[in-house]
């Protein structure tokens, strides 16, 4: 674990890109459209909590539809994420990535009053571990912080998109609340 620095180095195995489910906010979305031009509806899913197991029940940002919860995801195949190169393997929207695609394989320590404390890599991360590199923990604060900015304004959309009483309502429709088509 580090204050200033986490040892560590990418070897671009593709984990992160075939085995891990992606989380963006609805600001990563955007941020991807104007990248790519592309409908949110040709990248996004929406997966319910037996697909998505390491997310607690008390999460903000569960999707209330019909007696059942969503989380909004990038949408994957057997093969790993939408956005990853079946030529390459290198992620084709890599500077319009959502923040938690930049953060990982990080995670942030705090102290028991909620402060900084530094960086280590998760526990459950299944890449090589590489620990000959130095990663510095500033970027990766800042990316936090604004991550954190953004997941209270989720929450606030999230809570509008629940209180609709609409029957009909899908989890798609949540796109609306902040992204429409010009």
């Amino acid at each position: 674990m580090g204050r200033k620095t986490v040892r560590f180095k990418c070897v671009h195995c593709g984990h992160c890109c075939r085995d891990v489910v992606a989380l963006p906010t609805p600001w990563d979305v955007v941020r991807i459209v104007r990248e790519t031009g592309a409908d949110p509806s040709e990248f996004l899913e929406f997966l319910s909590p037996d697909e998505v197991l390491e997310v607690e029940d008390s999460d903000a940002t569960w999707l209330k539809c019909g007696g059942t919860r969503y989380l909004m995801a990038l949408r994957r195949s057997k093969k790993g994420c939408h956005f990853l190169s079946k030529k390459n393997r290198h992620c084709t929207v890599y500077h319009a990535r959502p923040i938690l695609c930049r953060l990982y394989p990080f995670k942030l320590q705090e102290t028991r009053d909620g402060k900084f404390k530094g960086f280590t890599l998760h526990k459950d991360v299944e890449c090589p571990r590489k620990r000959d590199g130095v990663v510095e923990t500033r970027p990766l604060y800042d990316l936090y912080l604004e991550d954190d900015r953004h997941q209270e304004d989720y929450a606030r959309l999230v809570r509008s998109f629940n209180r609709q009483k609409n029957k009909k309502k899908k989890p798609r429709h949540f796109i609306k609340l902040f992204y429409e088509r010009r």
